[in-house]
């Protein structure tokens, strides 16, 4: 008598602030992939227009659930994780999207400002990591924590904001050492400059700010061309699949990591030229 086969479960991952923006697209990007997904987010309304626009990509709804959280609190997120297994009865990846901006110079950065860019770009990764760990040792599983450039240099006029995200890349850095034991893979996505609906005032800089305006563009008026979320989103993809520990865009903005590392001051001439006066 043949043995009826059963078909093999699909990869599940979970991606933290997934209702909207970078968010949103990775969780699609995944979807695409064959993955099933949790999408976390602290607004329930914005995560069921998210989780409606997903499940209207030609997928199968079963793949998909979204979960009200908040991804500082170890509480939400550990519920988070038990709705995703208890959906999807596994975790083969994290991606950690949450995260907030800032514009102003350090000597006006308070302290409370401070705080709350630190839980929105680090709590919230670490919060989440935590939650994920056991189920991803499982699977030999993945995080992916999205940083930024200002991960890797501090032009000026970013505020508390290149303070957290350096914070960010050192908590991905002491995470992967530690859990490479247990087969777990952390990554860190480092991009520049996203396309997108942004508002004209998105940080705060107006005209009697003493920032300049064009630092409340994208990037703080860096001279780069904006990237697509699609690619970002593919290069998140990248550090699950094919285990990338740093991936850095856009890539020739490599070469100014390299000439900070040889010359401080020499990168320091050349990012400020290119960004913000």
């Amino acid at each position: 008598m043949a043995t009826e086969k059963t078909a093999p479960t699909p990869p599940a991952a979970m991606v933290s602030g997934g209702s909207s923006g970078l968010g949103l697209v990775i969780a699609r990007r995944l979807l695409a992939r064959g993955y099933a997904v949790s999408i976390l987010g602290r607004d329930a309304d914005r995560l069921e227009a998210a989780r409606i626009d997903l499940a209207g990509a030609n997928i199968d709804p079963s793949r998909l659930i979204a979960v009200v959280a908040n991804a500082t609190s170890p509480d939400d997120t550990q519920r988070a994780v038990e709705a995703h297994l208890g959906a999807f009865g596994r975790l083969d990846a994290l991606v950690n999207v949450v995260g907030r901006s800032d514009r102003g110079r350090i000597e006006d950065l308070d302290a409370q400002t401070l705080r709350e860019l630190f839980d929105a770009n680090v709590i919230s990764a670490l919060q989440c990591s935590q939650a994920c760990l056991p189920a991803l040792r499982q699977t030999r599983g993945a995080i992916v924590n999205i940083g930024s450039l200002a991960s890797r240099v501090a032009p000026r006029f970013l505020g508390g904001y290149v303070v957290v995200k350096h914070a960010l890349a050192g908590l991905t850095r002491q995470m992967r050492m530690e859990c490479e034991a247990d087969g777990v893979h952390v990554g860190l996505v480092c991009p520049g400059p996203i396309a997108g609906n942004h508002s004209p005032n998105r940080y705060g800089v107006d005209a009697d700010s003493n920032v300049p305006a064009d630092a409340a563009a994208p990037g703080g008026g860096a001279k780069l061309k904006q990237l697509d979320p699609v690619d970002v989103a593919d290069a998140a993809l990248r550090c699950i699949e094919k285990r990338e520990i740093e991936i850095i865009m856009p890539a020739k903005t490599r070469l100014l990591m390299g000439i900070n590392a040889i010359s401080p001051k020499f990168a320091d001439w050349i990012l400020s030229r290119k960004s913000s006066k």
